[in-house]
Order: C-alpha cells, then structure tokens, then sequence
C-alpha cells in the first residue's frame, strides 16, 4: 500500500505539475492495485475484516452465527472461490501463452503475472475459507477475532 501510494503521489506531481506523463508509471498503478486487492481479500478475510451487511446477524446467539458462517462458506464462498480459481488460471495461462503486456504503447509488460493472482488469490481465499470451516466445526471461540478487539 505504501508503494502504490508513493508511486501515486508522483504520477499526480509528474502530471499536473509539471506536465510529464509517464505510461509505465501509470500501469504500475494499475498492477500495484490489482496485487494489492487481490491479495488483501484474503487477508482480510484471515483477520475477519469483511463488512456483514446483515444487521440481524449481530443479534443472532453465537451457535446461530456459527451455522450461518458455516452454510455461507461451504454453500457460497468456496464454489465461489473454486469457479474463479478454476476460470482465472484458464485466463492466467493464455496470457502468458502470448506474453501479453499492456496495450498502451510504451506501457509495462508482463500483465500475465497480474492476471495469474486472480488465481493465486482464489487459492488462498479457499484456503482461508477451509481454516474457518474447521474452526467453526471445533467450536473456538476466536473465529471472530474483530469481535475480541471491540469492532
């Protein structure tokens, strides 16, 4: 995050003060937010960062929170996860079969690493998904680590 900051701060300065535009600079942009989005859900998601839009969901007893996590991760998040997993390797692959860059002239190459986290991302989320399956059926109490800190 630090990184794709920086590099915004002077893609901003380059552009508007001093009128220099620079495409590899601004496809690193574009590859530093998709690594960091991809792999940021995963990590969100270990630490329990996720907004729950069911506000009845707070009121629920932690048994009826358990089944409901356990019926969302095993019926929705992990097909989920496996269909992007099993399409964004398909998608990963005929990138790199044709090396494929950015379309802008001059830009940065490689756009098939970018395009092979989706992947590796679904991966780790199905991993992540998996650990929690497991913690709900052991009955632990830190499934919800955001709930102990007071969030």
């Amino acid at each position: 995050m630090a990184v794709l900051l920086g590099a915004i701060v002077i893609q901003v300065l380059l552009r508007y003060a001093f009128g220099i535009t620079n495409t590899r600079l601004e496809d690193s942009l574009w590859y530093l937010f998709s690594a960091t989005l991809v792999l940021g859900l995963s990590y969100t998601m270990t630490h329990d960062g996720h907004v729950r839009v069911d506000f009845v969901y707070q009121r629920y007893t932690a048994k009826t929170r358990r089944i409901v996590d356990f019926v969302g991760i095993a019926l929705f998040l992990i097909p989920m996860y496996t269909f992007l997993m099993w399409h964004g390797w398909d998608y990963a692959v005929k990138s790199f079969s044709i090396n494929e860059s950015s379309p802008n002239p001059g830009g940065m190459p490689w756009l098939w690493i970018v395009k092979g986290l989706l992947p590796v991302s679904s991966l780790l989320l199905i991993i992540e998904s998996l650990a929690r399956l497991v913690l709900i059926l052991l009955d632990k109490d830190d499934i919800h680590p955001s709930e102990v800190h007071g969030s």
